[in-house]
């Protein structure tokens, strides 16, 4: 668990002229529309994420929910849905993972979007909420993000958001199976690796005003 940190939240809403979203924990009632919507989106989980090549079940997920509420509760990794607070849709997945290096006060943002609400900015905006959340409600100091060099969808992203590039980790990722290769998964194994500080907050003109939209419960 973050340093210093409040509880972690039990749900952060976002409504602006466009949208209205419900991000919170998972919950394991939410399993069977979230193997539904990973059914949906295989074609654009399958290249960089390893876990899309797994059996995905609904009881497999209830599994896997049940086990990041206790993750959530510790303190060691938190994983949210984000739905629709007007028509309780299930949009995407996104967390934060706490920090891999020495800092205990970083937190790294993960996402993927259900294929049917994709390309409407949605990942770009949970992005930015996370950021803001995590810095100011958190008290995160560093919040990291990344994605494989092949993946040009994540890069305009975090591209959209302003984080700095700091590098790029040749063999971040484990070499994939032979199998995993003709399901489409990549072969690309260099990290680019980006981050914000608290310091860079004044530089991101999305900030002030992504921050006034939120409510943190």
């Amino acid at each position: 668990m973050l340093n210093d940190c409040k509880k972690p939240p039990t749900e952060i809403r976002y409504q602006d002229d466009s949208v209205s979203l419900s991000i919170k924990p998972l919950e394991e009632k939410d399993a069977e529309e979230i193997t539904k919507a990973i059914r949906l989106s295989m074609k654009n989980l399958l290249p960089f994420m390893d876990w899309a090549h797994d059996p995905i079940t609904t009881e497999s997920q209830r599994d896997r929910i049940k086990k990041s509420r206790e993750n959530y509760s510790k303190g060691e990794e938190y994983e949210f849905a984000i739905f629709d607070r007007n028509s309780c849709e299930f949009l995407m997945s996104a967390c934060w993972h706490v920090g891999k290096n020495r800092n205990k006060k970083s937190l790294e943002i993960g996402y993927w979007t259900s294929a049917k609400h994709s390309n409407k900015g949605l990942a770009t905006l949970v992005t930015k909420i996370l950021t803001v959340v995590g810095f100011d409600f958190m008290g995160s100091d560093r919040i990291e993000i990344g994605c494989n060099k092949q993946n040009e969808t994540s890069h305009r992203i975090i591209k959209k958001c302003g984080f700095q590039f700091e590098g790029e980790i040749r063999n971040y990722f484990n070499s994939p199976t032979l199998d995993m290769i003709k399901n489409g998964y990549s072969t690309e194994r260099t990290y680019l690796q980006y981050a914000l500080l608290p310091d860079d907050r004044g530089q991101l003109p999305w900030y002030k005003k992504i921050k006034e939209l939120i409510e943190v419960l």
